[in-house]
């Protein structure tokens, strides 16, 4: 089982720094940027996420595109350097088919959370400022996904817990826990920085889909595989349908 090849950890790896280059290209590649942000209009044309484009320009493929985009070198190494430590596990365990619609259906479900939660004008308090963002600014990472593949990892260390070797009851289930506490600290303490509701979004979906979902045991049946075939190839379509249309209206 874990010798099973991660081809889609690397192809979304290579995918998204494909697409941070050409950001970078469009910024008149200036190291300036690199390091602090790029141009909000840079980031509106690629794909973030803002409520408006969504609501008013009904550009839906902004629930997709913001998921393979980053606003800074830092914010693409953090996030890729997550995916090459956690995505062959969740790939190796599960199969590169339930991969992809996990990280398709998670990091989606991040966006959707990071849409729902700007509310302009709010004013919330200490514990909701954790998710409400008073301005509809440009929101976009793999953060969302990433959450969720940690989402998967800590149910599938729980709800297998009985059949994992030592080793590997330390690393996932309650042994994820201290990863999750730390980001969602940071994320407290960067508040109106950080979209800590897509991270939410990512990790409870992550974890509500490891929860109904059994990891690739070896002899399962062909009409299984199949059947998550069909929805990996419908996940990857939808990214592709998506990309064409930022490309559609790319200004």
């Amino acid at each position: 089982m874990l010798s099973r090849p991660y081809i889609f950890t690397i192809v979304f790896l290579v995918a998204n720094l494909f697409v941070f280059l050409l950001m970078w290209e469009s910024s008149e590649m200036s190291t300036r940027v690199l390091w602090t942000a790029f141009p909000e209009e840079v980031l509106r044309a690629y794909g973030a996420k803002t409520n408006y484009a969504i609501h008013f320009d009904h550009e839906w493929w902004r629930f997709v595109t913001p998921i393979f985009i980053h606003v800074n070198f830092p914010h693409v190494l953090i996030n890729m350097y997550s995916l090459w430590v956690i995505g062959p596990w969740v790939e190796k365990l599960y199969g590169s088919a339930k991969f992809v619609v996990f990280w398709v259906v998670t990091g989606v479900a991040g966006v959707v959370a990071s849409y729902l939660t700007v509310i302009q004008g709010a004013r919330p308090g200490l514990i909701a400022s954790f998710i409400i963002k008073r301005a509809d600014e440009p929101s976009a990472g793999a953060s969302g996904a990433l959450f969720g593949l940690v989402g998967v990892l800590f149910v599938f260390g729980l709800k297998y817990r009985r059949e994992l070797p030592e080793g590997f009851k330390r690393a996932f289930g309650t042994g994820m826990l201290p990863v999750i506490l730390l980001n969602l600290g940071i994320g407290f303490l960067g508040r109106g920085i950080i979209d800590n509701a897509a991270h939410l979004g990512g990790l409870l979906s992550g974890a509500a889909i490891a929860s109904l979902v059994s990891y690739k045991r070896p002899g399962t049946p062909a009409s299984v595989t199949i059947a998550w075939r069909v929805l990996q190839i419908a996940a990857l379509v939808l990214v592709g349908v998506c990309f064409f249309m930022v490309v559609r209206h790319f200004r």
